[in-house]
């Protein structure tokens, strides 16, 4: 016997096109691993805390400016003097945190060494964290070396989306 032949299509008729998906499907799982990575960053910032309702407030609308979260955990011990801030997921002590929020701060000075930081401090604290530990991350917000005075708090609003009756908890 002999080799069978091709059969040879008349030119006239159209011939399926063949595409090497390949490429296509390494693009993909690439961005599926950006996403992936990008969103675990993002959480890092992030601690999971208890925040407290506020009555009045605004949403928080992302911008460019630099903006670094502050957490404030409550404390393991009601006796507990100074607070437990996270930055970025790692914690830190009174010494490395003015070290690090001035390191933040003078990414943008307003007009040069010694005035006011324009980057934004987000202040998420524990519900039942005592207000001296908040107290105590606002004085070292602004520390004249800091000088970061543009502040902002975390606060929750109501399931309903209504803000909270005064005099409620």
């Amino acid at each position: 016997m002999g080799k069978k032949r091709p059969k040879i299509k008349p030119p006239g008729e159209n011939r399926a096109a063949e595409f090497d998906m390949t490429p296509m499907i390494d693009v993909t799982f690439q961005l599926i691993v950006f996403f992936l990575v990008a969103n675990d960053l993002s959480r890092k910032e992030i601690v999971d805390l208890k925040l407290p309702q506020a009555e009045h407030g605004a949403e928080d609308k992302a911008s460019e400016e630099i903006r670094v979260v502050l957490n404030i955990k409550k404390p393991a011990d009601p006796n507990q003097r100074l607070p437990t801030v996270f930055v970025r997921g790692k914690e830190f002590d009174v010494k490395q945190l003015s070290r690090e929020l001035q390191t933040k701060a003078d990414l943008k000075r307003e007009a040069g060494p010694g005035s006011p930081s324009a980057v934004f401090a987000l202040i998420r604290a524990d519900k039942d964290a005592p207000w001296q530990h908040v107290q105590y991350v606002m004085q070292v917000c602004a520390d004249p070396k800091i000088a970061l005075y543009k502040l902002q708090f975390a606060t929750t609003k109501n399931a309903d989306g209504k803000a909270m009756a005064p005099g409620r908890k």
